[in-house]
């Protein structure tokens, strides 16, 4: 049995704080005192789905801390020369594209570091996100 997989079963059995259980110290919820039970199966310890994020990280008030990301963006028609003007709704927490159905795993990363998603399609340097935490 490799390590790891005996590490996770000791949690699995004894719900061990994964402090104990040398897990990534990177880790907030870990040296917050959360347990792996507490968002993990037992039997599996695949990502948590968003139904277990949303019981402490309420996706109303998530989406309230992030709306100032959404700007004024100005775009110019090369022809015309007219200037528009339209709300980019960048939040990615209540985003164009998903609203408040996005999962949180596609971004958020509890044991390596956290990537934004956005990025996998537009260019999101000019926005001034930074990577989540």
């Amino acid at each position: 049995m490799k390590k790891s997989s005996f590490v996770l079963s000791l949690i699995a059995v004894f719900g061990l704080n994964i402090s104990y259980a040398q897990m990534p110290s990177m880790s907030k919820h870990a040296q917050r005192g959360v347990q792996c039970t507490a968002c993990h199966d037992r039997s599996s310890f695949k990502p948590a789905p968003v139904s277990k994020c949303i019981v402490c990280h309420k996706q109303d008030e998530l989406a309230k801390k992030t709306e100032r990301l959404n700007f004024i963006s100005k775009m110019k028609n090369q022809k015309t020369g007219e200037i528009k003007e339209h709300m980019a709704l960048i939040n990615p927490h209540d985003s164009y594209h998903f609203g408040k159905t996005e999962d949180c795993n596609d971004c958020h990363r509890e044991h390596r570091q956290s990537v934004n998603d956005c990025a996998t399609c537009h260019d999101v340097k000019a926005w001034g996100m930074k990577e989540p935490k």
